[in-house]
């Protein structure tokens, strides 16, 4: 028999993986093909315990832009498809959000954990 804080428990684990991404975008004309490489920095506002990841998440990365879809590469091979969102933005993610203005003057990709408590950023390469 599973006790109710038990439940609790499950249900708060399970929330944790569920981010709120907007939409894709389906209107209006595709992005050109291209790639786009940035070198991202742990925020300010991050907390301590953040500088952990700093070894996997500021290695470089690029997104690549193909047949109007996106992907994130990182330089350890690690790659994440984000959907679009707008005129060259992308969003994606599933343990993290991963967030790519590449119409912003410099281009920006942030990725922020699931809790919210760390924060990568970067621009343009």
């Amino acid at each position: 028999m599973i006790k109710p804080v038990s439940m609790i428990a499950i249900a708060v684990m399970a929330s944790a993986c569920v981010q709120n991404q907007p939409p894709p975008m389906t209107g209006g004309p595709a992005a050109p093909n291209s790639s786009t490489g940035f070198t991202l920095a742990l925020t300010p506002s991050s907390l301590s315990g953040c500088i952990m990841g700093d070894p996997g998440m500021t290695r470089p990365m690029k997104v690549v832009v193909e047949s109007g879809k996106a992907t994130l590469w990182t330089d350890g091979g690690i790659h994440y498809g984000l959907d679009r969102i707008g005129p060259d933005q992308y969003h994606g993610g599933y343990y993290i959000d991963i967030k790519v203005d590449l119409a912003s003057k410099p281009k920006r990709l942030t990725i922020i954990n699931n809790s919210e408590t760390c924060t990568w950023t970067g621009t343009a390469a």
